[in-house]
């Protein structure tokens, strides 16, 4: 709902003074109009929503020099119906007789014309779509008549582009990574790897021992 507040002030400088006021308490500018005298201001007072009824005192009133504050009000800011009539009860108003100058307005939403009344394609193609391939739409080929590839460029390895050395060898391959087939171990053990000496079967010199003997010792008492 929107309240319309009129009133008919003294000249136009009251009526500015009260309508700077009212957006300085926070009444938004649009909301606010003040109407001098001139020769469409029946048709000013009618698109700013004057009530009919004080059509002709504001009318008279106009012609005499007066100005017309009018004011619409809504939720913003909350209360704004009563801060605009606190305000404006403090101001220099003229008596404009038996007018409505405080009434309610229904608020009405705009009703555009729907476009499907005169668009009956809307959102469609106006010429149904021929089946088929999007591509033949466009003459895009979808399959070429070429020959694969086994290489990625010039029939060639990829590793081509940055190694022109061979990438397989003929050479025959030693038992040995090491230079002349020698075990790794000879890069740092001179001395033989095998012993060909036959085995003892105690480590303590004299062989096959008791190890008290070494100490002098009886094994048996």
């Amino acid at each position: 709902m929107t309240t319309i507040i009129t009133r008919l002030m003294p000249d136009q400088a009251a009526a500015q003074s009260a309508a700077d006021r009212l957006q300085f308490k926070g009444v938004p500018r649009r909301a606010c109009d003040v109407i001098v005298g001139s020769d469409d201001a029946e048709e000013r007072m009618t698109r700013a929503q004057v009530h009919p009824s004080a059509l002709a005192a504001y009318g008279k009133g106009l012609a005499a020099g007066n100005a017309v504050l009018v004011v619409r009000t809504t939720y913003k800011p909350l209360g704004a119906a009563q801060l605009t009539r606190d305000i404006l009860a403090k101001r220099d108003t003229i008596d404009a007789g038996k007018a409505d100058e405080d009434f309610f307005v229904p608020n009405t939403p705009d009703k555009a014309p729907s476009v499907m009344k005169d668009h009956p394609l809307f959102l469609s193609l106006p010429v149904p779509a021929p089946r088929g391939r999007v591509s033949d739409e466009f003459g895009i080929a979808t399959l070429k008549d070429r020959k694969p590839r086994r290489h990625l460029s010039h029939n060639r390895a990829m590793s081509r582009m940055f190694w022109p050395g061979k990438l397989i060898s003929r050479k025959t391959r030693s038992s040995s990574v090491i230079s002349g087939g020698r075990q790794m171990s000879r890069a740092f053990w001179p001395g033989k790897l095998l012993s060909t000496k036959s085995r003892r079967n105690s480590v303590i010199p004299g062989g096959a021992l008791p190890f008290s003997r070494m100490f002098g010792l009886k094994t048996v008492s």
